[in-house]
């Protein structure tokens, strides 16, 4: 059994608008892990949503193409890792014939910064300025969204979660983003989750890009 609510989402101009619902929370029992979404354009926040689900540990191993896809945390560098996350969500993307997102040096700086502070503070959340966390990092965007994610213990793990989740999904295939960077932690963010693992990806469009696409039926048709 897991957790999720939504709040309530803001019109924005790169993408329509989509009604949500909050519910009642469902704690689970044993093991935990936890994600959470914010997407935002043009300075409007979107969404924000949070989720609990059993976590999973696999072993390490290159699988579906991507290297370290099931490489539990700790057994490979942040780099490999990070590789592998972005490989999954790419092959999620293209699988659904939507363009790859590029990995960005100054978006892994803003994700590997923020996966680090929530787990030094024990506070899983996306903050109070997450536009300006980005913008911190040297990237100057006109769209914007960031899933985290603790207690999941493989890149593939996280994925299958986050696109188990219709926000999260939402995110990864967001025709609107051509970016997108990653932070990975070895620990959870204590008092949230029991397995280890915590993970932060921020996507985004550049100020001075176009949507690389337009076509919004994968997302609408999330979760999978």
């Amino acid at each position: 059994m897991g957790f999720l609510s939504i709040l309530p989402a803001m019109p924005i101009p790169l993408k329509r608008s989509r009604a949500v619902s909050a519910g009642r929370p469902r704690l689970s029992r044993g093991a935990i892990a936890v994600l959470a979404l914010l997407c935002i354009a043009s300075l409007t926040i979107v969404p924000a949503a949070t989720a609990r689900t059993a976590g999973a540990r696999h072993r390490a191993r290159a699988a579906g193409g991507c290297p370290n896809a099931n490489t539990v945390v700790g057994h490979a560098s942040i780099q490999a890792l990070r590789a592998a996350v972005v490989c999954l969500i790419n092959q999620q993307r293209t699988s659904r014939h939507l363009p790859p997102l590029h990995a960005s040096r100054l978006l892994d700086r803003s994700a590997q910064r923020w996966t680090n502070a929530m787990v030094a503070t024990d506070v899983f959340s996306h903050g109070t300025n997450f536009a300006g966390r980005i913008s911190a990092a040297g990237y100057v965007w006109r769209a914007a969204g960031e899933n985290i994610a603790t207690g999941f213990q493989t890149p593939r793990s996280v994925v299958n979660a986050w696109m188990a989740s219709t926000g999260h999904c939402q995110n990864i295939l967001n025709p609107t983003y051509g970016n997108v960077g990653t932070g990975v932690s070895t620990h959870a963010v204590r008092g949230w989750a029991s397995g280890a693992g915590t993970w932060t990806q921020d996507f985004a469009l550049s100020m001075f890009k176009s949507p690389p696409s337009g076509n919004w039926s994968p997302a609408d048709g999330c979760p999978y």
